[in-house]
């Protein structure tokens, strides 16, 4: 049976590194998940940023590489206007991260993982540049990889919570095993 106009075929690299890039972004909003507004705002670590502001940063950046640059829609670049304290309530904020990345994701997923990226922002970082959908892809599932361990740390320290890998899960001090 031949393919219909209508379908794609999806190279796998891209495609799994997606799916890696999607389970990061659902990792990241669990290991956020339950504070109050009060705790995502508060700042724990000496350079000032909080888990809200990570999460907000998080996905600025997400939404960057994959609608930006990936797919190749040209932006005025500065990244010092990324939302690094956004306003919206934490809960919304975290609907907001998952909801764009799944829309991003979306985007890059017909994409061959050895295609050019669509846009890049010429002269940033001092000549940093990735040349395929594969490598943004790379740099961006490391980035948010990072940021998750920060995620943990500090949210270890606002009420003992640790991400639990067995369980896949938020472990509160006093809960049930």
């Amino acid at each position: 049976m031949g393919m219909t106009n209508n379908e794609t075929i999806q190279d796998p690299v891209t495609d799994e590194l997606l799916s890696w890039i999607e389970s990061a972004t659902r990792r990241l909003c669990a290991s956020a998940g339950g504070l109050t507004d009060q705790q995502a705002r508060t700042i724990v670590m000496p350079s000032g940023w909080s888990i809200a502001g990570l999460i907000g940063h998080v996905h600025d950046s997400t939404w960057f590489w994959l609608h930006h640059v990936a797919v190749g829609h040209p932006v005025d670049f500065d990244d010092k206007d990324w939302d690094n304290d956004p306003a919206l309530a934490f809960p919304e904020l975290l609907e907001r991260v998952r909801r764009d990345t799944a829309q991003g994701c979306a985007e890059v997923r017909a994409l061959p993982s050895t295609a050019e990226p669509g846009w890049w922002p010429e002269g940033a970082w001092g000549g940093y540049r990735q040349d395929t959908i594969r490598g943004v892809l790379i740099h961006l599932l490391n980035d948010n990889a990072a940021h998750s361990g920060q995620l943990d740390i500090v949210r270890e320290q606002l009420d003992g919570g640790v991400w639990d890998y067995g369980r896949r899960s938020l472990k509160l001090p006093g809960a049930a095993v």
